[in-house]
């Protein structure tokens, strides 16, 4: 690794600045390309959100408790394939390994659905999350070396933003499809997106051309290795790892509790909805960092998070107050998953691709084990209790990471 220079300028969160060793962005993404690859975003992260409403439906169908095998499996290998495909990548290149894992979720999304039982249904599930991860971090790293540099913010945030609106566009897709033809159209209709794209992905993305990488495809993962025992990055971890948790925990729990409410599931779907203005907070994180830092941003949205889960468990018997509380922490979520992810990038630099794996992998980890909380914890306004207290601990965190960094930048 290069040794640190003294004098090179160091960014807001005290993180290391890029190194020089990293290729210059070749523009050979139009925008016409960023918004297939932001399509094709919102529809891969769609797999991961559509089992919120379906475990009802598919229990049905199937019998015996399927969280598991719809989510959880699903969740599990889309945070492991974060791991993988994201050093395989920097080593092959990004167009070669989106292809194939784009065409692979296809294959696995239209087999979930003919699945003929739970073990079935969980087995393709995890081949569907492990393929889906091939996508989002690949998708990240090409648009910042395959765009201009004055489109390259516009294209990162709209990227960002389409796996977040994936959260709540994933509800109601797979809400409205199930009621309307059955669960299986959820998975048919989706799967047949995803062919679309892959066919799309082949005629009209080009490889940027890159430097030749020094070493094997085990100094990629090295790398990844070198990132994840720094302190600074550890204490990312902890903080990022409740966000999808709670969004997930809570998504899951509200459906059984708004039925306590005598609402019909169309009123469901319509109130799951309420939150998606919300997501597009994402796309004023640049802005608001240059007033408060991307930490900053990062602590204001762990806080409103906060905010808004605690007014959701009290207001948890007040259909009003639940829907009022829940814009709030969505807004949260959409300030705190941008930023973080930023912030990731410049702790772990030079190793940015390890830095980018890890946080998808510690942001789905907590998705994956979102519906068993829910699914452990009995009510609704203790579940949410709890998640404001985590989030809450996760602004500690990143209050003691921005701490930590700018002590390093001062020594520096």
């Amino acid at each position: 690794m290069p040794s640190r220079q003294p004098s090179a300028p160091r960014s807001t969160t005290g993180a290391r600045p890029p190194s020089p060793r990293e290729p210059s962005p070749s523009p050979v993404a139009g925008g016409f390309v960023i918004g297939l690859l932001v399509l094709t975003a919102l529809f891969v992260l769609t797999q991961l959100y559509s089992a919120i409403p379906l475990i009802g439906p598919v229990g049905e169908d199937l019998g015996g408790g399927v969280t598991f095998a719809l989510a959880t499996c699903f969740s599990l290998c889309y945070a492991a394939g974060f791991l993988i495909w994201g050093p395989v990548s920097d080593h092959y290149g990004r167009r070669r390994l989106m292809v194939p894992g784009v065409l692979a979720l296809a294959l696995a999304t239209f087999a979930c659905a003919f699945a003929p039982s739970v073990l079935w249904l969980g087995v393709l599930r995890g081949v569907q999350g492990l393929a889906a991860a091939s996508f989002a971090p690949v998708a990240l790293a090409y648009l910042t070396e395959a765009t201009a540099p004055r489109h390259r913010g516009i294209a990162i945030g709209a990227m960002s933003t389409a796996f977040l609106v994936a959260g709540i566009f994933g509800q109601v897709f797979a809400s409205y499809v199930s009621l309307r033809l059955g669960w299986p159209w959820v998975f048919g209709l989706s799967g047949l997106v995803l062919a679309l794209a892959c066919v799309m992905v082949v005629l009209t993305v080009s490889e940027v051309p890159r430097r030749e990488v020094s070493g094997g495809l085990g100094e990629r993962f090295a790398a990844l290795g070198r990132v994840v025992v720094r302190p600074t990055v550890l204490l990312l971890c902890c903080a990022h790892v409740t966000l999808l948790l709670s969004f997930v925990g809570m998504y899951t729990a509200l459906g059984p509790h708004l039925r306590a409410f005598d609402l019909d599931p169309s009123n469901i779907l319509l109130l799951r909805l309420i939150g998606l203005p919300a997501m597009f907070l994402a796309l004023s994180v640049g802005p608001l960092s240059r007033r408060l830092g991307m930490a900053g941003v990062a602590r204001a949205g762990f806080l409103l998070a906060a905010v808004g889960m605690g007014l959701e468990a009290l207001l948890s018997q007040s259909l009003v107050g639940v829907c009022a509380a829940s814009v709030v922490f969505v807004s949260g979520v959409a300030l705190a998953i941008p930023a973080m992810i930023t912030l990731f990038g410049e702790a772990a630099a030079p190793e940015r691709a390890g830095g980018m794996a890890l946080t998808g992998f510690v942001l789905f980890v907590g998705a994956s084990l979102g519906p068993l909380v829910a699914a452990a914890v009995g009510g609704f306004a203790l579940l949410l209790a709890g998640f404001t207290a985590l989030l809450t601990v996760a602004a500690l965190c990143v209050t003691m990471f921005d701490r930590s960094t700018r002590k390093e930048g001062v020594k520096a």
